[in-house]
């Protein structure tokens, strides 16, 4: 959706320029005060007041050409025609100044119609160029008109008017008036304009009232003349035209209030609804003497100073700079001097002269307007034809649409011909001085040595010897330069003359002229002064592609070589002379499109605004700038104070939240920032990153600051800043990136990925990205060395390895294949050692600039983890939004990781065990191999040295089995001592107790938290250097509560992302106020009302925050915003352009509403709740007159009302209708509405009010009834402490409620039949339920009217629903298809009568005329193209009148008698769309007749008849069979027998009758069963009579119910009075009354009856039948 202001300020100030001016129009009765009010009006509004006296005034004043026809004819005594008067305000209302400065007309129309009739003058209004915005009626009652009217006297010296009240004074007010007078007098001179002021603010003087006369026009009779007359000729059609236009927009104002009182009555209500005032210049130069070579730079700095209306804000520079507007729009380029200066919204411009100032005085916008500034087409272009110099010309004329001008050629035949006549004038001079002087020698020698005289002509050679070398030295002279610049002038002036009028601009181009300095010099003299000269230089190049540089090619030809040197020799020449701006431009390799665009860029460059550094003079102004508002704001600290506790808390609370937002500091909080606030604009739009920045390195472009990050970035803002800022839509900041750091342990990758879900951004894991780098070629993770337990198991593993015999590799198979970077990561994951620049670029950068991460974001972890990775992003400017830190203690991490270390040391423990278990079975074979191997080789060793003892010696056997024994001993000792049992020790960890090992990984874990936590110090420490923000999370804490924090702080940054270059400026209301008033900023699309509020809840009714004072408004790009309080505006600084994405809000409506209901009903609570929650006006008739009586005591209607209360009378309803018509045009209920409580109370001041046009949009009616009356006024009448007494017995309630039902029913049927506004509420719902049903009721009201009003506005169709538009009036606009369906008829060929359904909610206006719909969707569709269900354009127009079908009822229907029903009376539908068969033969009924073409036809259903209403010529011309069902006759009842009769008769009745009395079983106080059953029964029978009138069936039904709540009382009060006695306090409330009522009951007539009666059943029937 688009934002609701347009936030692109040179498109808004664009709109603002075209705008059209506010405009009044004040009407009323004669000597009301129009014309007062209308001077008041323009004097402080500043637009020009348009009145029939000021106008000739004005013109005799100023001496005009009809001025001093006026003064002519006032002269002679005569009055002055109407005719010339009406031309007159007509020629002032269509003047340019009107077109600026809106007028305010309160002399049209003219009472008599002399010249022009009242409607042709309204009809001149409806079409006046700029039309009235405001009617403003003035409203006074007729008595009291004439009284002030016929009281009032005259100075017959200067014709003022005087009121009695002026005139009439005491001598003591008259003393007090001389005082006054000399105090005045004694005032200084300087202030004039003020003490001309203040002395017509002084009563008149003593002299003064004795020159009073009475005015024979001012009499009573006379003036009563002129208002009938008013009445009749001007007031109906004024109605009309007010009746037509916007109600938002018509001011009506009591006229019996002061001036001053009503023109604070308009201006309040025009600040409410958010209105402009008019912008007007201010001049800036005060009597200061600026040097007239003083610098630009210099003049706009001071002149920027220079009478700020508003302190702390200085005039901002303009795109025209120095130029003067008004000149440039005349097509002149010429600068401003310093005393003209003015300053107009808040820029300042600088004129050439007194001329040129009044202009723009006059009517600023036409200077200013786009295209402007626009500099003139008033070009040199000179060059070579090589140059291409003739073809750019020709696209330079054809792009300003001026014309080419060889002025060379030109100015040839002019030159000659000039030439020749001043050479022929130069010769008749020369020849008859030299004639002279011949004759005076030979007179001087004829008187020396008489020399007679020879006669001297023409022809006499020493005259033509002086003839002919004076002509040589005349063509020697500067006259023939003089010539030559008339002829180039007569040219130039020539070629203007002769576009004038034509659709060409105002300029010209100059081809290949000034060549040279002399050519030049004609130029200047000839007053043809050219704004740009471009030099076009043409080098010729030769292109290759060796790789050597281009050389210049020298094989031109000689004439062109001879023209380029003679060009260059004479550009040299006149660069020496020039005085106007000029350039030189390289033509070669290079298109004229391209040589255009760049001298279109060089002309245009002057009117471009400039960036420039912010200097410390620009840091001073600051200063000043913040000590001003400063000192502005001081006085609001007491109006602060008076604010609410509650307010006051909430400002506390929301101070402290908001410390971070408020670290900055005055300086930098209340400086304009440019389109990236803080972050380098240059770094956003070529590296998409954001890198906050500080003024360190700043500059200043359109009067705003942009930060940057090295002073490299800025001057590359500074060559080209157009590229870098915002021109068709706001800059947007990059997706959100957040980095997250924390120890291991402290749950990155958990909250991360959470975060990251909920946030919809990329979560990435640094490590892990790493890991599946080298993941394909490792086919395993990569431990840190610090958690990897193989250094351990190093030397088991080797020691198993040298076992088996194997020799371990020289290079690992890990390593095998990886790249030198990959190497790099291995180490980073494995060692923490730095990653290589390379590897950063390849992993990193990508985030930043490649999709999706750059669109959608991420949340990168454990990055950055060093230093050097810090210096890359640093170097690459790769920066985060903010930096996540989870923080947690070294016990909470222990907690974490100690199970899955101790798990880790299992494992490592049980992978160790397995490894001994390999390396003992290795090592267990290989013994026992070695063992079997050596045995056999002992044994065979001991087997030899046995054998050879044997020889020698003979031993029994027993001593050999004893030595074999010896020896396998032996043996087996050798082997264990040559293989002994191998020992592990080596490879054996000390046994560890369980609390030990805890204690071990606990240390390791801190050691790792403290080299973790000592590393991310270091690093934070750098990124605060560079100001990312930091947001410090406690995760030691639940994860819930963590991810909470989480959430809470880091959401807002994706929330109100789109804002984040976006600043608000909270300001106080009178700097508001000043800001509005000079036009410095403006009213934004939500007026008065907070766009917060009106956010959150929608549709529903916005309060209008008036008056203003209470508000909170904020500062934001070029408008200012208020709200309700500082919850709200604290909510909108943080993402504003969330809250300007609605749809545009209406002007709001007054709201009016009426609340009634029956006493206690509480419609007195419900009025107070909308008066307080919306500032609405809460009204009450006796509050009413009261307030008429104390605020106008001396009017008519006060003395009225006096009248009848002095006589101890109530004051009559017309009086009462009267004050409140008065009290309605005050300024709340104008402004913001008003709501009636308990009124009106009787049809008669229900109908009054709609005499008076009081139409309350809603009547609210409170249902309660009348048990919960009575309860309610006891409980009030239980209250203690009451403040008055009151009149709250049981029996006044009563009575009040029963007149109120009496008087409800009837408002009721009249306020929906007239206006459908009547809502009812229940009364015992809740207030809260109450205050819903209304708020949400309102709200679909004004969504309707506002509807309506914005589509007629445009000339669309609009619905009428809920506009309390009344039947006489709908019947009185309606139109051509009167009730019946337009959208039916066009699309369907049906006609469709909706006049049965009285309600509007499918009626809509179209072109001031009404047209009604049969459901939603026709509405809909008649809502989007009017145009096509109404004339010309409708496909079928409705038919005559006495071709419609019409419904007719059975009386109707008899009253026709003798005609006879079409078709024997069988139904025509049923029998066509029974395809006219025999079965389809259908008799129709009589409730179901219709007429059409004046034949009658009966049909069988209402669906039936409505078809047949829909298409009657489809069903009325058909013809029946010559077989027809024979006719049902029907059986009389009395015909039947008793038993039948009664059957068919009362049956039925009594049937009912018998089941409801055996349901209740009712026994009535005093009367017996058989009594109450018989009354019982006889009321039910009456009750459900259909024989009767409805008027007697609700009679008895009332009476029903009353018998039946008589009844009820026996059970009741049985119930309550069985048990012990019981104080009346703890009876229920309704006790007393129903044991009063049942007390009654015993004296009452029919008990009493009831006891003497004996008789049987039919006399009770009797008597109650």
């Amino acid at each position: 959706m688009d934002l609701v202001d347009n936030l692109i300020e040179e498109d808004a100030e664009r709109q603002r320029l075209l705008s059209k001016p506010t405009c009044f129009l004040v009407v009323g009765r004669p000597g009301v005060g129009k014309s007062t009010l209308a001077k008041n009006i323009a004097e402080t509004w500043g637009c020009v007041l348009i009145d029939d006296t000021e106008v000739l005034d004005s013109h005799i004043r100023n001496k005009t050409e009809d001025g001093i026809k006026l003064l002519d004819i006032l002269n002679a005594g005569a009055s002055i025609p109407e005719d010339v008067v009406l031309r007159l305000i007509l020629d002032m209302l269509n003047s340019t100044k009107v077109e600026h400065y809106g007028y305010v007309l309160s002399c049209l129309p003219f009472m008599s119609e002399e010249g022009v009739s009242v409607d042709e003058q309204m009809e001149m209004i409806r079409k006046l160029k700029l039309k009235p915005d405001f009617i403003i009626n003035i409203k006074c009652a007729d008595k009291d008109l004439v009284k002030r009217l016929s009281s009032q006297k005259q100075h017959p010296m200067t014709g003022f008017l005087y009121n009695q009240d002026q005139w009439k004074l005491d001598n003591e007010f008259h003393v007090t008036g001389f005082i006054d007078e000399e105090i005045v007098e004694e005032e200084d001179k300087e202030d004039s304009q003020d003490e001309d002021e203040e002395e017509e603010e002084q009563p008149p003087q003593r002299c003064t009232i004795d020159q009073l006369v009475w005015i024979p026009e001012r009499q009573s009779r006379n003036t009563s003349l002129r208002i009938n007359t008013y009445k009749d000729n001007i007031l109906r059609p004024l109605e009309d035209y007010m009746m037509d236009h916007n109600p938002i927009y018509l001011f009506e104002v009591d006229g019996s209030d002061t001036p001053e009182e009503l023109l604070l009555f308009v201006l309040s209500r025009l600040g409410s609804m958010a209105i402009q005032r008019v912008s007007v210049p201010v001049v800036l130069h005060q009597n200061e003497e600026l040097p007239e070579d003083i610098e630009t730079e210099d003049l706009l700095r001071f002149m920027s100073s220079s009478r700020m209306l508003v302190p702390g804000f200085r005039w901002r520079r303009s795109r025209w700079g120095r130029s003067c507007p008004v000149a440039l729009k005349e097509g002149m380029l010429v600068p401003g001097k310093p005393e003209f200066s003015v300053g107009f919204r808040d820029k300042m411009y600088i004129l050439s002269s007194q001329e040129a100032y009044d202009k723009f005085v006059t009517n600023p916008r036409r200077y200013l307007l786009p295209p402007m500034p626009s500099p003139p087409c008033r070009v040199c272009i000179i060059g070579t034809k090589a140059s291409g110099r003739p073809d750019l010309s020709k696209l330079m004329a054809a792009r300003h649409n001026v014309s080419v001008l060889e002025l060379e050629k030109l100015a040839e035949p002019l030159v000659a011909e000039l030439e020749k006549e001043w050479l022929v004038k130069v010769k008749e001079d020369s020849t008859q001085a030299a004639m002279e002087k011949i004759r005076t020698k030979q007179q001087n020698e004829q008187s020396s040595d008489g020399t007679p005289a020879v006669e001297v002509t023409e022809d006499h050679p020493e005259v033509v010897a002086l003839v002919q070398t004076a002509l040589e030295e005349a063509k020697k002279q500067d006259a023939a330069k003089e010539v030559y610049a008339q002829a180039l002038m007569k040219v130039v002036r020539e070629n203007e003359t002769s576009n004038v009028g034509a659709d060409v601009g105002n300029g010209w181009v100059l081809d290949n002229f000034p060549r040279n300095a002399s050519q030049l010099e004609a130029l200047h003299r000839a007053g043809i002064h050219p704004d740009f000269l471009f030099c076009l230089m043409h080098t010729e190049v030769n292109q290759n592609h060796s790789g050597t540089p281009p050389t210049e090619n020298t094989e031109d030809q000689p004439e062109l070589k001879a023209e380029k040197d003679q060009f260059t020799r004479e550009w040299e020449g006149l660069q020496l002379s020039l005085s106007i701006s000029h350039s030189v431009l390289q033509t070669a390799s290079r298109s004229p499109k391209e040589l255009l665009d760049e001298i279109v860029q060089l002309m245009e460059k002057p009117f471009q605004y400039l960036p420039r550094e912010f200097s410390a003079v620009d840091l001073d102004e600051e200063a000043e700038d913040i000590e001003a508002i400063a000192n502005l704001e001081i006085g609001n600290d007491e109006d602060d104070s008076s604010k609410d506790t509650a307010e006051e808390e909430e400002e506390e609370e929301e101070q402290e939240e908001g410390e971070d937002s408020e670290s900055r500091g005055d300086a930098t909080s209340k400086r304009s920032f440019g389109d990236t606030f803080i972050f380098c604009p240059v770094v956003l739009n070529k590296q998409n990153a954001l890198v906050p920045c500080t003024d360190e390195i700043s500059s200043k472009y359109r009067e705003k600051v942009y930060y940057f990050s090295s002073v490299d970035a800025r001057e590359v803002f500074m060559l080209s800043p157009e590229q870098f800022v915002g021109h068709t839509e706001l800059l947007k900041p990059p997706a959100l990136r957040i980095f997250v750091l924390g120890c291991r342990g402290s749950g990155k990758t958990t909250q991360g990925e959470w975060l990251a879900k909920q946030l919809g951004l990329f979560h990435i894991q640094f490590r892990e990205h790493l890991q599946t780098l080298l993941m394909p070629k490792m086919k395993h993770r990569v431990i840190p060395a610090d958690e990897s337990t193989e250094e351990h198991l190093k030397g088991l593993k080797s020691a198993i390895e040298e076992a088996r015999g194997e020799e371990p590799p020289e290079v690992t198979e890990e390593d095998a294949g990886l790249t030198d970077e990959e190497i790099g990561i291995k180490a980073y994951l494995a060692d923490d050692l730095p990653l290589s620049s390379h590897v950063l670029d390849t992993v990193i950068n990508p985030y930043w600039n490649t999709e999706p991460y750059m669109s959608t974001g991420f949340i990168l972890e454990d990055f950055p983890h060093n230093t050097e990775e810090v210096q890359h992003m640093m170097q690459h400017q790769l920066y985060p939004d903010a930096v996540v830190t989870l923080m947690a203690g070294v016990e909470d991490i222990q907690a974490r990781l100690l199970p899955k270390f101790w798990q880790r040391w299992r494992d490592h423990c049980d992978r160790r065990e397995n490894l001994l278990d390999v390396l003992r079975e290795i090592h267990s074979k290989a013994r026992e191999e070695n063992i079997t191997k050596r045995r056999a080789e002992l044994m065979e060793e001991k087997a030899a040295s046995s054998t050879a003892t044997a020889k020698f010696s003979c031993r029994a056997e027993d001593e050999d089995e004893e030595d074999s024994a010896n020896i396998e001993d032996e043996i087996e000792a050798i082997l264990e001592e040559e293989y002994p049992i191998e020992r592990y020790d080596e490879f054996m960890d000390e046994d560890e107790v369980e609390e030990a090992t805890t204690e071990r990984l606990s240390t390791e874990i801190e050691e790792r938290y403290v080299a973790d936590s000592n590393n991310m110090a270091i690093v934070l420490e750098v990124l605060s250097e560079l100001k990312i923000p930091r947001i410090s999370i406690n995760a030691s804490r639940k994860t819930p509560v963590v991810r909470r924090q989480l959430l809470l702080k880091v959401e807002p940054l994706q929330a109100n992302r789109e804002s984040l270059f976006q600043k608000c400026q909270p300001i106080s209301y009178n700097l508001a106020q000043l800001l509005l008033l000079y036009s410095y900023k403006f009213h934004s699309a939500f007026g008065c009302t907070d766009p917060v509020k009106r956010y959150s809840e929608g549709d529903l009714i916005q309060p209008v925050l008036w008056p203003l004072d209470t508000a909170f408004p904020v500062l934001f790009n070029q408008y200012i915003y208020f709200f309700g309080s500082k919850k709200n505006q604290q909510t909108f600084m943080l993402n504003p352009l969330k809250y300007l994405r609605q749809s545009k809000p209406s002007p709001m409506l007054p709201l009016k509403m009426a609340i009634v209901g029956p006493p206690k009903s509480g419609k007195t609570s419900v009025a107070t709740m909308f008066a307080q929650r919306y500032g609405l006006d809460l009204l009450s008739i006796g509050g009413v007159m009261r307030r008429i009586l104390e605020e106008q005591e001396h009017s008519d209607l006060s003395v009225q009302m006096k009248k009848h209360l002095n006589q101890g009378l109530v004051v009559p309803d017309e009086l009462a209708i009267q004050c409140l018509e008065k009290v309605l045009m005050s300024l709340v209920c104008s402004t913001q509405g008003y709501v009636l409580d308990g009124f009106p109370m009787t049809m008669k001041q229900a109908e009054l009010m709609q005499d008076n046009s009081i139409i309350p949009m809603m009547v609210v009616e409170m249902e309660l009834d009348t048990l919960e009356v009575l309860k309610r006024g006891l409980a009030i009448k239980m209250e203690e402490n009451k403040p008055h007494l009151m009149h709250d017995s049981a029996d006044i309630l009563h009575i009040r409620n029963t007149c109120y039902k009496q008087e409800a029913e009837l408002m009721r049927q009249h306020f929906q039949q007239q206006y459908e506004n009547w809502i009812q509420i229940d009364g015992l719902k809740s207030k809260w339920y109450i205050w819903e049903c209304l708020i949400k009721e309102i709200s679909i009201s004004m969504k309707y009217i506002h509807t309506y009003l914005s589509k007629t506005r445009s000339g669309q169709a609009g619905c009428i629903n809920r506009l309390c538009v009344t039947p006489r009036e709908f019947q009185r606009q309606i139109g051509e298809f009167g009730h019946y369906c337009p959208v039916c008829l066009a699309l369907q060929n049906h006609l469709v009568d909706c006049s049965e359904t009285a309600s509007l909610m499918y009626a809509a206006e179209y072109n001031r005329r009404y047209f009604k719909m049969c459901s939603t969707q026709h509405l809909e569709s008649f809502l989007a193209s009017p145009d096509q269900f109404v004339s010309p354009l409708c496909p079928r127009p409705l038919p005559e009148a006495d071709l419609l079908p019409k419904k007719l009822t059975e009386a109707e229907v008899k009253s026709r008698f003798p005609q006879q029903i079409e078709m024997k009376g069988f139904c025509p539908v049923t029998y066509l769309d029974g395809k006219e068969r025999y079965e389809a033969l259908v008799h129709g009924s009589m409730e179901f007749a219709v007429e059409y073409r004046e034949r009658l036809y009966t049909c069988e259903t209402k669906q039936k008849q409505y078809k047949f209403l829909s298409a009657p010529e489809v069903y009325w011309d058909l013809k029946l069979p010559s077989k027809v069902p024979p006719l049902c006759e029907p059986i009389p009842l009395t015909s039947l027998p008793t038993l039948g009769y009664l059957e068919q008769g009362v049956a039925v009745a009594v049937i009912k009758a018998m089941t409801a009395v055996g349901c209740l079983k009712p026994k009535f106080p005093f009367f017996s069963m058989e009594r109450s059953a018989l009354h019982y029964v006889a009321f039910y029978l009456k009750a459900f009579n259909h024989s009767s009138t409805e008027h007697i069936r609700q009679m008895y039904k009332k009476k029903l119910a009353s018998f039946e709540e008589n009844c009820a009382l026996i059970p009741y009060l049985s119930s309550l009075m069985r048990a012990d006695y019981k104080l009346p306090s703890e009876l229920p409330v309704d006790f007393d009354f129903k044991m009063k009522k049942f007390l009654a009951l015993r004296d009452s007539p029919k008990a009493k009856s009831a006891n003497l009666a004996s008789g049987p059943m039919r006399s009770v029937l009797d008597n109650e039948l």
